[in-house]
């Protein structure tokens, strides 16, 4: 080895004794939700969350449970949320991950989209072939612009009320994360799914069993059952998946472009 090389290599070895250089980390980000988590000392409705960008180490174990038989996008979710969430309102996640299981849907679906910018930034870019040339095209995503927030029609904090044919009034709730996990996680068809989403909806005033609620709403008038199914499914507050349309680099027909959740943090 050459003096010059021989020098090189003693260069090398010296800086790799060193310790590595330090990641800089981008500051979290705030999320503003529709209801938020009460808080247990006060009672009150806390709606400020707090979410992280997500790392290599995160999409690895993200990459591990997707590989897996039987997750449903409500576990990959929480999944994320588990990682990525640091606080809602007063209540730090970290050793308190319950908390995020009382979110309703729309809550999650918001966090999940600010860690998405926590991540990226408010714009994504993706590259799509063009349906009519067949050429490739980047499509920019604005995350601010292109998934609207549908907006409660009453009180996201209340129950609503549905009457029955037989003049019985039920409350029902907007659902949860942990419901979206027990509902997903049957293995049924569309009936089934429905008994399981009116049973975990209507609000009881006693504990019964998770059991007793199938029962009951099984026994259910099938217009009974689409009523309060209605009211669940129509009032569904939070960002709305719509299509994404851009010109076509090429041949200037539009590109239309359908995403997920999950691809929009990974793809």
């Amino acid at each position: 080895m050459s003096l010059s090389l021989a020098a090189q290599a003693d260069e090398f070895n010296e800086a790799i004794k060193d310790s590595p250089p330090e990641v800089g980390k981008a500051a979290p980000t705030t999320v503003s939700l529709l209801r938020g988590v009460i808080d247990p000392d006060s009672g009150e409705w806390q709606d400020t969350a707090v979410v992280r960008e997500m790392t290599g180490e995160d999409e690895e174990e993200l990459a591990r449970l997707s590989t897996k038989e039987d997750v449903t996008y409500a576990d990959y979710t929480t999944a994320l949320l588990r990682r990525a969430v640091l606080s809602i309102g007063t209540q730090s996640i970290k050793g308190n991950q319950s908390v995020l299981e009382s979110l309703i849907i729309g809550d999650r679906d918001l966090l999940f989209l600010g860690v998405i910018k926590a991540t990226y930034g408010n714009v994504r870019s993706f590259s799509v072939t063009c349906g009519h040339c067949s050429k490739s095209s980047d499509v920019r995503v604005n995350l601010d612009e292109d998934f609207p927030v549908q907006q409660p029609k009453g009180s996201v904090t209340e129950a609503r009320v549905v009457e029955l044919k037989d003049g019985t009034e039920v409350k029902v709730k907007y659902l949860t994360g942990k419901d979206a996990q027990i509902i997903a996680a049957l293995d049924g068809n569309a009936a089934e799914q429905n008994t399981a989403i009116v049973a975990h909806a209507v609000i009881w005033d006693d504990d019964r069993s998770d059991k007793v609620k199938t029962q009951w709403s099984r026994a259910l008038s099938m217009s009974d059952r689409k009523v309060i199914i209605t009211t669940v499914l129509d009032d569904q507050p939070g960002p709305t998946l719509e299509e994404v349309e851009a010109p076509c680099g090429h041949c200037d027909e539009n590109i239309v472009m359908l995403l997920d959740w999950a691809s929009l943090l990974l793809g």
